[in-house]
């Protein structure tokens, strides 16, 4: 990337000590040292634009046509663009066709909160209408609370019993955010929003999508067919969100990362398996969906890294059983996702499986006779390289000390070879795993309450 040479350095007005001047061209002259800083696609073509401009005899900024003036603005923050179009006519016709950069990471560092525009407030609200003609192009806008006695113009069907108890409140117009077409990040938390605003999913360029605590927005997943560039999209606590997930189906070749969390949708996560971009998907809380991780085939989810699904889908990490009988196929379901490229399941320490305190196998701990729980939670354990799973029981004794009392280990692979390398760390680990095992010793699932009761009185005496 060549350097700007010192003539090339502009002047507004071609007075930059003028008092009204001065901020705007600060601002110009901070667009240009960033320009070979900031990781922007079109630095290249703007440096070698400013370098032909650079032949022109006029060294204000009238020397130097609207477009390259529009792409030197884009380096900066919306502040300092909004700043420098009160300088003259030129910066005012440039920050309208000027596409403010959007941070496309996760972190909310300084260059995320220079580019997104946060509307949380009245005087935030007048500067979004002001801002739709004078920075339409602005790519990042996030809607939040205005302030108590504010709300949004209740949408179509709004919750009558939220809208008659905010009828005395200033209303705000929310029909101005179609004016940002360029729209690439839209995140609207805690906004008082009532009803259905279908203005709020027109936006063709949108990646990413992020609603939040918005209980009263109703919408439907089917809303999101016009976002057709999407990636991302992350709801949270939408209690008035509808739909199958099976909608999202018209965002396969796009959608990233799907992040939804205490809402009303219904649906199989498996729709989704065909996805050839997913890489994070997270389900939780989502109490009339379903799914089975047995039924994730070798194809299915072909760039998933990430998987994080509510208890009540089978294989999930804090899923209850219903029958001991299917957990043997779950864990060998769960260790061959393991063993896929990128790995689906990354660790096993963080699942904890159990039997359902409403599985018609459960039964109570013989108390009064002092016998120990029975075991009905589930872990994986490794000697050296090989895998197992087993059931156990973990309590606190009368000494006041945690104690796991475990059933035989189901493995998951074969035995380590003698001449193997690490068949002695094997041998040792397995001597420590096996030290666990007390009076379930034999028994590779939970036994029956007649056996527990027997195996309980020969091991203890009691």
């Amino acid at each position: 990337m060549p350097p700007i040479p010192k003539k090339s350095k502009l002047s507004v007005n071609g007075t930059i000590g003028n008092a009204a001047a001065a901020p705007a061209a600060a601002g110009v002259a901070e667009a240009t040292d960033r320009i070979a800083e900031q990781p922007h696609s079109n630095a290249d073509n703007v440096i070698n634009d400013l370098l032909d401009d650079s032949a022109n005899n006029d060294p204000t900024i009238h020397g130097i046509s609207n477009n390259l003036t529009a792409g030197i603005l884009g380096f900066l923050g919306y502040k300092d663009i909004m700043r420098s179009r009160i300088c003259c006519k030129k910066l005012r016709d440039a920050a309208r066709s000027t596409t403010v950069p959007w941070a496309n990471g996760e972190s909310y560092d300084s260059f995320v909160r220079e580019t997104q525009f946060r509307v949380n407030s009245v005087k935030k609200h007048k500067a979004m209408v002001t801002m739709a003609t004078a920075l339409p192009n602005l790519q990042q806008i996030l809607l939040s609370s205005i302030a108590y006695g504010h709300k949004y113009r209740d949408g179509k069907d709004p919750d009558e019993e939220k809208a008659a108890s905010t009828a005395n409140w200033t209303t705000c117009e929310i029909q101005i955010i179609s004016k940002f077409t360029k729209l690439r990040r839209l995140t609207i938390i805690c906004a008082r929003l009532n009803g259905r605003y279908p203005v709020l999913f027109n936006f063709p360029l949108l990646q990413k999508l992020e609603i939040q605590y918005c209980r009263n927005l109703k919408w439907d997943l089917n809303s999101l067919t016009k976002l057709r560039c999407l990636k991302e999209l992350n709801v949270d606590n939408c209690d008035s969100l509808t739909g199958s997930i099976k909608s999202l189906s018209v965002l396969k070749d796009t959608l990233e990362k799907v992040y939804i969390r205490s809402c009303k949708i219904e649906g199989d996560f498996m729709d989704l398996a065909a996805f050839p971009r997913l890489k994070s998907l997270n389900l939780t809380k989502c109490s009339l969906m379903t799914g089975d991780i047995r039924k994730i085939g070798e194809n299915d989810f072909p760039k998933l890294e990430e998987l994080d699904l509510d208890a009540d889908f089978i294989g999930a990490k804090y899923h209850q059983f219903q029958r001991i009988s299917d957990v043997a196929s779950v864990a060998e379901a769960i260790y061959r996702l393991k063993q896929r490229d990128p790995p689906l399941i990354r660790n096993l320490d963080c699942i904890y499986w159990s039997l359902s305190p409403d599985s018609p196998e459960w039964y109570d701990r013989n108390g009064e006779n002092g016998h120990p729980p029975p075991p009905f939670s589930i872990d994986f354990v490794r000697a050296g390289s090989r895998v197992g799973w087993r059931w156990k029981a973990v309590y606190t004794n009368h000494y006041n000390s945690r104690v796991t009392n475990s059933c035989e280990i189901n493995w998951l692979d074969p035995e380590p070879h003698r001449e193997n390398s690490d068949y002695d760390v094997y041998i040792r680990e397995l001597q420590s795993i096996q030290e666990d095992v007390y009076c379930f010793e034999g028994c590779h699932q939970p036994p029956t309450e007649e056996e527990y009761k027997r195996v309980c009185e020969e091991y203890y005496g009691i």
